[in-house]
């Protein structure tokens, strides 16, 4: 298994300085190939023994073998502008639009492909939940306010969790019972969304994870996960599969409690006609 797989599996089982370590790790992997167990120590405010328990923990013999395994991983995953790279490579003049319906339709079949006992699960998740706490962060943050907008307009009290750092405990702390969670995240275990899982399971809230195709998840404890495509293999990451995922939620959503979305939408549309007056035909 890669250093990244390793970190996804491990989860529930890390210390907060084991993820203080793991964190140092993956941020500064080119760094970590060369340093000492009391340089990483330094970094993360821990001991070296902290440092050699998490690394065996990992299930690694010592630093040697974690470092061959980090510098793996080094050549494995792509930054950013690599995989835009590779995209536009495999998209030659007039084919990056037949691409991007192309990897559409591969998201579209894969939603498809979900068993029915599953959207039965996660809509019930949703429309019993007391308030629906939507998780994104970085691009996802945007769709994660689109969703929430989306379900309060059906009726659904639901916010949005779109920061980061230690800014995102202000969103966590107002996680309570009865409430459940929709999680948009991909690949590795960033503190955020293990913090918010962390949460999760405190509150023993249900909770959906949405996320890649990939071979690491950022996440193994949600009540539901839900896997899109997001594009070509190496390829830049997209939105269009997830959008579609999300839609067709919040339609069956609204098939679930018709009563409650249609009064919600009518009360929506007066409050509309009283912003306007009658000019726009509301």
């Amino acid at each position: 298994m890669s250093f990244s797989a390793r970190t996804s599996d491990l989860g529930v089982s890390l210390t907060p300085a084991d993820r203080r370590v793991i964190a140092y790790l993956t941020d500064n992997r080119e760094r970590a190939l060369y340093s000492s167990a009391a340089d990483i120590a330094q970094a993360v405010r821990a001991s070296d023994a902290t440092v050699i328990r998490t690394v065996r923990k990992l299930g690694y013999s010592g630093l040697d073998a974690l470092r061959q395994a980090l510098a793996d991983d080094l050549r494995r995953d792509l930054t950013l502008s690599d995989r835009m790279a590779n995209e536009l490579r495999q998209s030659e003049d007039g084919t990056a639009l037949t691409g991007a319906a192309a990897t559409l339709r591969v998201g579209l079949d894969a939603i498809e492909a979900i068993d029915g006992r599953t959207v039965d699960e996660l809509i019930r998740i949703l429309v019993d939940a007391r308030c629906i706490h939507v998780f994104g962060i970085g691009p996802s943050g945007f769709v994660a306010g689109y969703f929430a907008a989306q379900l309060a307009r059906l009726g659904f009290e639901a916010r949005a969790l779109t920061q980061t750092g230690l800014q995102c405990a202000d969103d966590l702390i107002r996680m309570k019972p009865g409430d459940a969670v929709a999680a948009l995240a991909y690949d590795r275990p960033y503190p955020e969304v293990t913090a918010l899982f962390d949460r999760a399971v405190q509150q023993n809230l249900s909770s959906i994870l949405i996320t890649s195709t990939g071979p690491r998840l950022p996440d193994r404890r949600a009540s539901v996960t839900l896997r899109v495509p997001r594009g070509r293999a190496e390829g830049f990451g997209l939105h269009a599969g997830t959008m579609a995922l999300l839609e067709g939620m919040l339609i069956a959503c609204a098939g679930a409690k018709p009563d409650k979305s249609r009064d919600a939408l009518d009360t929506l549309n007066a409050i509309r006609r009283d912003l306007s007056g009658d000019g726009m035909g509301l």
